[in-house]
Parts: structure tokens; C-alpha cells; sequence
């Protein structure tokens, strides 16, 4: 007999004050915490969605996700096409029970890149919870996730091993995490994907998950939120949602994303950590080093 049973959920910080310094001292490679709050008076929150940025750029082609996110299977529409079949399926969804499959998934898109007068909308931005090389220009290191509610990506931990400050814009996502000092409770495979499920892990199958310890919040528009590098996490979108992060490194993150080719990182992920140890660590200018982190940037993972 499968068992449903699981873990207790723990929920992490929430601070409504949090600055760059108590933000290091606390919580910066040590755990997650939600900033509630924290970007609500970015013009970009009161504004942004699926629709508005099909407005902005209606014939931009941008690359979706179809499928199971882990499954990596891509198409590619005009953004007020997938705006509008976003909002569809958004109607759909609120009026029936069973919608059907939702529309695909807009995910680690460099829209800033792509979109450069969307910037406006996201300043002032709070680049002093980055280490310097990540503040100037910090719009290069952008990864946008515009998607249906419902959408989910299965448990897994950032490619690289870097820290993540997580933006949302619009409507809300759950993330049900668990440390990175407990991967080995997860069943990893092809390096960053688990194959148990924090919220309804079968036992029988992952008894080691059992004495798991599984964390969870929920992200809202206007709230910055950090996850500690390694941290696996499930996200379940609440709502239509808008969203983006940055993947940054440190000093210590940076090595151990060089080292972690021993434990199974794929060689191309250690390129981009040498890249990045090159400028966080032996301070490399950007313009040396942002060239050839571009494919990073500008892949679907």
C-alpha cells in the first residue's frame, strides 16, 4: 500500500523590514526568508501581466515550455498569442472544474535582454542585496517566468549551486523547499531533479524522506524572496503569475560550484562557474566575462 504520509511542513521567515545588512548577517547562504513587500512600489507591480507585456511587444517570439517542465519540450509564439491564450485558459479554469491542459510555460526567459524598455518599470531596483559585480548592469542577469496558474515545476535545486533572490511581479506562487544539507533524503537524478514529491511523498518508495525537514511560504506580488544555494524546491503557481530571479554567486559559492563537478554538475555548468569565479572571486571585469556567460543566459533549463 503507497503511503500519503509526509513531513510537517515548517514556514520560513517573513520580514517586512529587511536591509542589504541584516539580509547578509541572517540569512545569505544560511536559509530562506520571504522581504513581504519588499518591491511593492514598483511601477512594475501595479501594471505587469501576461496581457500588458503582450501589449508592450505583441509580435516578440519568445521560447515556452509544453509538457512537464522537467521534461524540457519547447515551442515558440508571439508573446500577445500566448498572452491571449493565457487569458483563455485563465477564464476557463475559474468557470469548470477541468479546464484541460494549460497553456505552456514562458520559463528562464531573458526578457530584459529582449526588452530593454521594461526596465522602467522595475526601478528603482534594490541591487545592494547583490555582490558588486551583479549590481551594475543587473538586468543582464535576469530570468523571467510568466505562466497560468497551476503550472509546477517538480522538486529540483538551481543548476549552478548559486544563491537566488526570487521577484514576484504579479499574482502568487507556493515553493515547498528542503535544505541542501538533506539532499540525500530526496532521490536526485540528472544531477538537480528529485524524484520524490515534498508534498505527497510516497514513503515506501523514499522511506529516507521521511525525516525530512520540508519548508514552505508563499510568494506574493511585491515580495523578494531568497533561497540559500543547493535549497531544492518545488513551485506551484497560485495565479497567473509574473516573476523573475537572479542566480548569483559569492566567493564561497563560487568555489564550491567549481568543486561540485565531483559530485556529478555537468561539465558545461562548470564552465559558467569559472566564468563566474573569475569575476566574483578574481574580479574579472563584466565585459570580460559576460560574453560568455550569454548562453546561460539565454537557454531554457
Amino acid at each position: 500500500m503507497t503511503s500519503t504520509a509526509r513531513p510537517t511542513p515548517v514556514p520560513v521567515d517573513v520580514r517586512t523590514e529587511l536591509s542589504p545588512e541584516e539580509f547578509r548577517a541572517e540569512y545569505a547562504g544560511r536559509k530562506p526568508v520571504v522581504m513581504r513587500g519588499a518591491v511593492a512600489d514598483m511601477p512594475a507591480v501595479s501594471t505587469w501581466s501576461a496581457d500588458h507585456l503582450g501589449a508592450v511587444a505583441p509580435d516578440q517570439e519568445v521560447r515556452i515550455k509544453v509538457g512537464t517542465v522537467s521534461e524540457g519540450r519547447t515551442g515558440v509564439v508571439r508573446l500577445a498569442d500566448y498572452a491571449r491564450e493565457l487569458s483563455e485558459w485563465e477564464a476557463k479554469a475559474a468557470a469548470v472544474d477541468d479546464p484541460g491542459d494549460p497553456p505552456g510555460y514562458l520559463h528562464d526567459v531573458p526578457l530584459l535582454t529582449m526588452l530593454p524598455e521594461l526596465r522602467r518599470d522595475l526601478e528603482p531596483f534594490p541591487v545592494e542585496y547583490f555582490p558588486p559585480f551583479f549590481r551594475q548592469e543587473w538586468w543582464k542577469f535576469t530570468q523571467f517566468f510568466v505562466g497560468p496558474s497551476r503550472a509546477l515545476t517538480p522538486l529540483h535545486f538551481d543548476t549552478l549551486l548559486t544563491h537566488n533572490l526570487f521577484f514576484q511581479v504579479h499574482g502568487s506562487k507556493r515553493f515547498v523547499m528542503v535544505a541542501d544539507a538533506e539532499r540525500d533524503k530526496c532521490y536526485t537524478h540528472s544531477w538537480r531533479w528529485a524524484s520524490v514529491d515534498p508534498e505527497a511523498p510516497d514513503l515506501e518508495r523514499h522511506p529516507a524522506f521521511a525525516d525530512a525537514t520540508v519548508l514552505t511560504c508563499d510568494v506574493e506580488a511585491g515580495d523578494i524572496f531568497y533561497m540559500p544555494p543547493g535549497t531544492l524546491h518545488k513551485v506551484t503557481s497560485l495565479s497567473a503569475s509574473v516573476s523573475f530571479n537572479i542566480d548569483w554567486h559569492d566567493r564561497a559559492s563560487a568555489l564550491r560550484g567549481i568543486t561540485a563537478v565531483r559530485q556529478g554538475m555537468p561539465l558545461r555548468n562548470l564552465r559558467y562557474n569559472l566564468l563566474f569565479a573569475l569575476g566574483v572571486v578574481a574580479g574579472l571585469p563584466r565585459g570580460v566575462v559576460l560574453p560568455g556567460l550569454r548562453s546561460y543566459y539565454s537557454y531554457i533549463s
